[in-house]
Formats: C-alpha cells, sequence, structure tokens
C-alpha cells in the first residue's frame, strides 16, 4: 500500500479524544493515541462462513480462525480516511470520520465520531467493532484498572459504555497522557460488554449470546450492507477555567446521548456540512497543486482536535490548545500565534478564544512582569502558567511546589498558581519569552481585526498592551539573551527573526490604536516600527541574506519566518525584494525534506518552511518548499502524527507530534482571503474623527 501520511488520524475530536492508525494497512497495528499508547480497536467482517479482521493487528487473530482482510485502497481528506478491502468474495469501504467543520463550534465540539461501512459482493454479512476497555484510562506500562459498563437502549440502536469505576475529574497534568475519568460509547445496532472468553467465543462462533463478567470489552455488530458504527468520549467535566469547572462547548447544554443520537439520525446532514467544507477547500488549494492539499489534508483534523472548545463564565468562547509532544501546556502563545492562519481563515472567534485566556492570567497579582505570558498552565488546567517557574529558589514561598517538574507530574495537578501574590514571586525571568510573546499577541489582535472589523475585543486589553508594546519597543531591535518560540534551539542573543516579529508586532499596534482614533499614538508607533524596518533592511543589503544575528556572520542564517505576517496585513514595512533575496537563499540551503530552520543544526520545522514558502511571489519557489515538506510526509521512517520537528536529511522525527502548530501550513490559503477592514491611513482617520 502506497505510503500517503506518517500516521492516520481515525478517532478524533480533542486532546483527549485522538485515535490513529501508525501503518498504511489499518490491519497492521494497533490503534494507538497520539502519544503511541495502545488503544486496541478491532474491525471484523463476517461473511460465507468465514471471519475477516480488518481493524487492528489481524496477526494476533490467526489462532481464532481469524483471516486478514486485503486491503486494497487507501486515501485521505480533510475530515475522513478511507479505506477498501477484499475479503472473500466481498467489498468492504469503511470511511472513518471526525467532523471538525471550523464553520460550526457545535458540530466541531460534539463528541462523536464514526465509522461509515458498506458491504459489496456478498448478499449476507456481519461487520463488528470493539474496543479494549484500557481506553479508559493511561496504561502504558502495563497497568490495568477495573473499569464498568452496560448497554444503554436508545432510538432503534444501542450504545455500549465503559469508564474507570474511579472517577477522579481532571486527575492529571502532564503532556502523552490522556483522560483518566469520563465515559466512552461505542453504538450500533446492537452492543455488547464482553470479557475474553465471550470475545473469542465470537470470533469462532459468532456467538453473541455473552455472560457479562469482568468487562474487557464494548462491542457493537452490525448485519446491515450499509451503515454506521459511532464512537463518543463524555469526559464529564473538560477544563479547570482558573478554578471554573467548565463543560465542553456542546456538552454544557446537551448530554452525550443527545450527541450520539443526533449524529445517528443526522448522518446525511453531517457528511453535506463536511463535504462543502471539503469542497471549498480543495479549490482554494487548487491553485498551490495537489501536494499543498495533501498537506493541509494531513494538518486540519490534527490543527483542529489539539484543541479544546468550552464557554467561559461570561458565554464567550474559548479555544484551548494543547502543547502536545512538547510539555503539554494549555493556551501556549507561542503555539496559538503559528497555527493561527487555518483559524483566520474561517472564523476569528477561535483567535480571540486563544487569546482570552492569556489577558485573564496576566492581570492576576502573581504575574508581576509587563510582558505577556507564555501560556496559563498544563492541559487540562488553567491554574497558572507554568513555564519558567524558580525550579529550586530555596524559599518557603516556593515550598516543593515546582520539585518534580511539570516534565514528571503524570497522574498530578498543578496547585492554583493563579490564587498566589505578586510576593510569592514564583518565576525566572531569564526562562520567559518576553519579545516572543509580546510580539504574537499584536500580530493575532491586528489580524482579528482585519478580518472581522471589531476593534471593541483590542480595546478592552488596552491597558495591558499599552505596558507590552513599550517593551518591544525597549527591548525588540536588539532582543537580549532570551528564548523565542523555538525554545528547543536554546537562547539567542540578538536574534534577527525575533527583531523583525518585534517590529511586525509594533506596526500591529500601532494599526489597531489607530482603529481606536487614536491617530497620533498611532503614527508614533508606527515610525518607530518603521524606523526598526530601515535598520534590519539595512543590515541585509550588507549580506547575500540576514544573518542569524545581529553580531554573527554571513555563514549563519535562519528562516525569517516572521516577515510572513508583515506581507499578509499589508503593513508594508519591508521590502519584497529582500524577501525574494532570503527566499532564494533558503532555496540554496535546501535538503532533502527542507531547508533547515537556522545554521546550527540539520532540523527542520513544518509549519515555518510553509511561512517561509509564503514571502515569495514565485510559484516555482513556493513549490520547491513544498515539495520537500511533503516527500517528508510520505517518506520519514518514524510512525507518529505529523511531527512538527524532523531532520531535513533523513526525515527522522525529533520532537513535537501531533501539535496544532500544522494549523500553520494553512498560511498560503490566507494570504489570498481578503482583508474585511483596511488599513486606516492617518488622514482618512483625522477625516472621521472631524
Amino acid at each position: 500500500m502506497e505510503r500517503l501520511l506518517p500516521a492516520y488520524p481515525l478517532f478524533v475530536k480533542d486532546p483527549n479524544f485522538s485515535l490513529w492508525s501508525v501503518t498504511d494497512n489499518l490491519n497492521e497495528s494497533d490503534v494507538e493515541s497520539w502519544w503511541g499508547e495502545k488503544k486496541n480497536i478491532y474491525g471484523f467482517f463476517k461473511s460465507e462462513g468465514k471471519t475477516y479482521c480488518f481493524m487492528g493487528n489481524a496477526a494476533q487473530f490467526a489462532c481464532l480462525d481469524v483471516e486478514k482482510a486485503e486491503q486494497t485502497e487507501l486515501s485521505v481528506s480533510a475530515f475522513s480516511t478511507d479505506y477498501t478491502f477484499k475479503a472473500g468474495n466481498a467489498v468492504l469501504k469503511i470511511r472513518f470520520v471526525s467532523p471538525l467543520p471550523l464553520k460550526d463550534p457545535e458540530l466541531l465540539s460534539m463528541p462523536v465520531t464514526y465509522v461509515e461501512y458498506e458491504i459489496l459482493g456478498v448478499e449476507e454479512a456481519e461487520i463488528s467493532l470493539f474496543v479494549e476497555n484500557r481506553i479508559a484510562y493511561n496504561g502504558a506500562n502495563g497497568e490495568t484498572e477495573q473499569c464498568r459498563g452496560a448497554v444503554v437502549p436508545l432510538d432503534g440502536f444501542e450504545s455500549a459504555f465503559v469508564g474507570l469505576r474511579r472517577q477522579a475529574l481532571l486527575s492529571n497534568n502532564n503532556d502523552a497522557f490522556g483522560a483518566d475519568w469520563g465515559y466512552w460509547y461505542l453504538s450500533g445496532e446492537s452492543a455488547y460488554v464482553l470479557d475474553e472468553r465471550d470475545f473469542a467465543s465470537y470470533l469462532l462462533t459468532g456467538n453473541t449470546d455473552f455472560a457479562y463478567g469482568e468487562l474487557r470489552y464494548i462491542g457493537v455488530v452490525e448485519r446491515s450492507k450499509k451503515g454506521a458504527i459511532s464512537l463518543a468520549f463524555d469526559e464529564l467535566v473538560s477544563i479547570d477555567y482558573f478554578g471554573d469547572l467548565r463543560k465542553g462547548y456542546y456538552l454544557e447544554n446537551h448530554n452525550i446521548l443527545e450527541a450520539i443520537v443526533y449524529v445517528r439520525n443526522n448522518r446525511s446532514r453531517i457528511n453535506a456540512v463536511l463535504k462543502e467544507f471539503e469542497d471549498d477547500l480543495r479549490a482554494r488549494s487548487e491553485k498551490y497543486g495537489k501536494e499543498y492539499y495533501n498537506i493541509l489534508a494531513a494538518s486540519l483534523r490534527q490543527a483542529v482536535s489539539m484543541h479544546k472548545l468550552i464557554k467561559d463564565e461570561n458565554g464567550k468562547l474559548l479555544f484551548l490548545s494543547k502543547e502536545s509532544g512538547s510539555n503539554g501546556c494549555i493556551a501556549t502563545v507561542d503555539v496559538s500565534y503559528p497555527s493561527m492562519p487555518l483559524f483566520l481563515l474561517y472564523d476569528t472567534e477561535y483567535v480571540k478564544g486563544m487569546l482570552r485566556p492569556i489577558f485573564k492570567f496576566a492581570k492576576m497579582p502573581v504575574w508581576t512582569f509587563d510582558f505577556a505570558p507564555h501560556d496559563v498552565g498544563t492541559y487540562p488546567s488553567c491554574r497558572g502558567q507554568v513555564y519558567g517557574f524558580h525550579w529550586k529558589k530555596p524559599s518557603k514561598y516556593h515550598g516543593n511546589l515546582f520539585y518534580l517538574g511539570f516534565r514528571n507530574y503524570q497522574k498530578q495537578n498543578h496547585a492554583p498558581l493563579y490564587q498566589l501574590t505578586a510576593e510569592s514571586d514564583i518565576y525566572n525571568f531569564g526562562t520567559q519569552m518576553p519579545v516572543e510573546e509580546c510580539a504574537n499577541v499584536f500580530i493575532m489582535l491586528l489580524a482579528c481585526y482585519l478580518y472581522d472589523g471589531d476593534i471593541d475585543f483590542f480595546k478592552n486589553e488596552l491597558s495591558l498592551c499599552e505596558k507590552w508594546v513599550e517593551y518591544l519597543v525597549k527591548y525588540g531591535l536588539m532582543p537580549e539573551h532570551q528564548l523565542c518560540t523555538d525554545d528547543f534551539a536554546g537562547k539567542l542573543k540578538n536574534n534577527l527573526n525575533l527583531a523583525i516579529k518585534a517590529t511586525v508586532g509594533i506596526a500591529a499596534y500601532a494599526e489597531l490604536v489607530k482603529a481606536c482614533g487614536r491617530v497620533e499614538t498611532g503614527e508614533k508607533y508606527r515610525k518607530i516600527a518603521e524606523e526598526f524596518a530601515t535598520k534590519i533592511t539595512a543590515f541585509g543589503e550588507k549580506f547575500t541574506h540576514l544573518p542569524l544575528t545581529w553580531d554573527s556572520g554571513e555563514e549563519t542564517y535562519s528562516l525569517k519566518y516572521n516577515f510572513a505576517f508583515d506581507k499578509i496585513l499589508k503593513l508594508d514595512l519591508f521590502p519584497q525584494s529582500l524577501l525574494e533575496k532570503e527566499t532564494d537563499y533558503y532555496l540554496q540551503k535546501r535538503n532533502v525534506y527542507g531547508t533547515p530552520l537556522d545554521s546550527r543544526s540539520a532540523y527542520a520545522k513544518s509549519d515555518w518552511l510553509v511561512w517561509a514558502s509564503s514571502l515569495t511571489d514565485s510559484p516555482e519557489k513556493r513549490e520547491k518548499f513544498i515539495a520537500t515538506l511533503a516527500a517528508y510526509l510520505r517518506e520519514t521512517p518514524d510512525r507518529v502524527p505529523f511531527g512538527d520537528l524532523y531532520d531535513t536529511e533523513k526525515g527522522n522525527y525529533r520532537d513535537f507530534r501531533a501539535r496544532s502548530v500544522q494549523g500553520g501550513c494553512f498560511i498560503l490559503l490566507l494570504k489570498d482571503k481578503k482583508i474585511f477592514c483596511l488599513r486606516h491611513s492617518s488622514e482618512t482617520l483625522k477625516k472621521e474623527q472631524n
């Protein structure tokens, strides 16, 4: 079977509901969570006296006279992964659908996915799906936990559910972990709860007269030739939002059974919504070629599903990312920044939902800095920034809050850091990202305003932004020894790419305050941004390309992806000739799987590669960037969800699996989106004021 992706999304909805296949043939490996823990789900097909396995590692069932179905086709689209199998005289079509349309927040947040099937070539057949109970808990090291479950009769069908006997809501904060709470629901014509002996009996004889002993699986059996089986997850509680325990957006006003019934009865309507979205996406991407569409199809479900959609206490939307495969932080600003092109394409409210928790935390006494925070906790708890603690500062005010470090919390939960006082002094300035996060916020704010015309969102946070822009003015042009979003590369002084981001950020702030009617203030900051840009441009004229830092030589470089929003938001700070010169050099440094992020290492960042491709006006140059990333997806030896940090020479995944930053791959489409609210010139604003 031809390789399309390193891993294939099957059931993906949110960070705790994300299940993947890691082989090109669906029946050659067990299903895994996004972080690589086995979550066994098995699919079987019975016809003409034989049993075939089409999903899960078929080899382990040979002793039960189960044959391996022959997979003949595989395809991936924005919302589905599709397979075709041959089993004796029968042809079995299987389609895994995760409804995540960004134009419909109700459907996007409805925690139900489904498997559509169609059987051709035989008169009678039976299809079944079985989910092992370890889906309900973290057990990467072989741990077993007691689960409970039963079957619920619904409107003409049934649903089997399973969950841990102990329900400790929101009981862990960590990166590569799922929920140890909530209940999973498998729904179809006839549903069952069964033990290991019952499972073997069904495979051997087709018997479904189960004894209901120790629950090991939930299962569904269907005898129709065409239909669907759904998998749903009820978290019960989704997010601790600064002490306010919130349900998911959809489940705030509905229950899980209503969601399951809705999907069962309205699948044709859902499919029509998804098809309309899919057709539009294909049409938008057509000018950039088939390989670019393949990258978008690989990115969309992953990028959306690494967020949780909820409402705050005022009914405002919150769109909370999990920094998966990185450190597990929630609502990380420098994860939201690269991901935002996808969400700006469809609804700016998602980007505002990324920023609301940052503004809320930044106003709390414990945050004492005059720059933007990095995050507001570790998923699923917004309990205060966890990045950049005073890890070993001896003080009774620190106690042992941070002794283990956030990477080792495992089945623990953070203390309510947001309740601490300024005098607690829990954050270490030296491990913050001050220039990075301030500029990110301003660029995100201006993008929202230019695409929806709502300036009130910025106005409500003006007092914070006034402090943050002054930080950029003071430190942005020649940043101190500090981290940027590429923190894995270490701290860097005089980072030119960061200086570009600060320049764009100040210019973004200038446009925002102009839109508030503060013309003179806007002109003041616009002039500062122009002065910064002039100095950067003049420095670049000394070389064939801009070096890595202000004080490094021409032998160094980095992808200056932060130019992208100067171009997209039409701020016009930097000349196109500089951007073309940069992209020419990046292509000279290109390896088999892309241009390295900078001259210090051979690794690339997939999102920044596409951002770099957006700088040029040449379709030929752009296609060269896209081709290398498409090759990485097809050829990387590491079978993990779309990893965004990888080796450009061998294609090995290095870190950061399944992250939402792949939303940045949509930036070429964002270039084509018309700005709703044009930039305000000083003359126009003065006329409006008069």
